[in-house]
């Protein structure tokens, strides 16, 4: 006999990680300083986008004999622009801290 929806479901429902288990797993990775300041300088890049956004708005509609802006909003290609570049310099930097630690690693085996 089939079995019904709700007790498919019940029977396949696995439970959600916890916050604590993700935070175990993620406490026993090893970051370095170039690591580090990768993260905390794309946290940082992130805001600056937004603000940067909001300082340079883009030109919507302006006067027809004027050049000045009549309205203006978000400027998302700025934002978008300044996150991308931020992103790729934040990854270089973090893979040069990811080379020196595996480096670190190689140095500690063959000392060993």
């Amino acid at each position: 006999m089939a079995k019904g929806l709700f007790e498919q479901i019940t029977e396949e429902k696995k439970d959600v990680p916890k916050i604590d288990k993700t935070i175990k797993s993620v406490r026993k990775y090893q970051f370095n300083f170039y690591q580090v300041v990768a993260i905390i300088t794309m946290v940082i890049c992130i805001i600056v986008g937004i603000i940067l956004g909001n300082l340079f708005p883009s030109c919507m509609s302006g006067g027809l004999y004027s050049t000045t802006c009549t309205t203006t909003e978000f400027n998302v290609f700025l934002t978008l622009m300044f996150w991308f570049i931020s992103f790729i310099v934040c990854m270089l930097i973090y893979s040069v801290g990811h080379i020196i630690n595996i480096l670190d690693k190689i140095s500690k085996s063959v000392a060993k």
